[in-house]
């Protein structure tokens, strides 16, 4: 830690310095682009430039593009938000609804089954010896390294040139 006190400069020392450094990097000549890549950016641009409005960015559409797409994302919106609310009382969508109940129980059932599965690991690990879960942790990360050279090793010998 003391050394690191040496090496601290003060607020002048370190103003100098960056007036150096300033100097030294604005009397650099000015580097210009390789033609091939200046080209290709050029082409680019223009490719970009002579897109159609509505193949650009949205926020460079004109106004009233931009007001048309608002509006009917808006009235999209309010369709679906009309439609969920207006959904339980359609007679030709209880089929579906009823489907999507019967869905949502299975979930609820898997739910409880991965609630259930989760407690009984939770309980079986904290009545293991440490040793054990250690071993276990070790045998993994083992096993895991093994996979990762052997097929480290394989993808080598399939590429490898004969």
């Amino acid at each position: 830690m003391s050394n690191l006190k040496h090496c601290r400069m003060n607020p002048e020392q370190q103003q100098r310095l960056e007036r150096e450094i300033d100097r030294a990097l604005k009397a650099l000549p000015e580097m210009q682009a390789p033609e091939r890549l200046l080209s290709r950016v050029m082409a680019r641009i223009e490719v970009a430039a002579a897109r159609p409005w509505y193949q650009r960015s949205w926020s460079e559409w004109p106004a009233p593009g931009k007001w048309t797409t608002l509006v009917a994302l808006a009235l999209i919106f309010a369709g679906v938000c009309f439609a969920w609310w207006k959904a339980p009382e359609a007679q030709f969508l209880q089929p579906v609804l009823s489907r999507l109940h019967a869905l949502t129980n299975l979930a609820d059932a898997l739910w409880s089954v991965v609630g259930a599965l989760g407690g009984l690991i939770t309980a079986a690990l904290r009545n293991l010896n440490t040793w054990v879960l250690v071993g276990c942790a070790a045998m993994a990360i083992f096993g895991y390294v093994l996979c990762v050279g052997l097929g480290t090793v394989y993808f080598r010998v399939a590429l490898a040139r004969r």
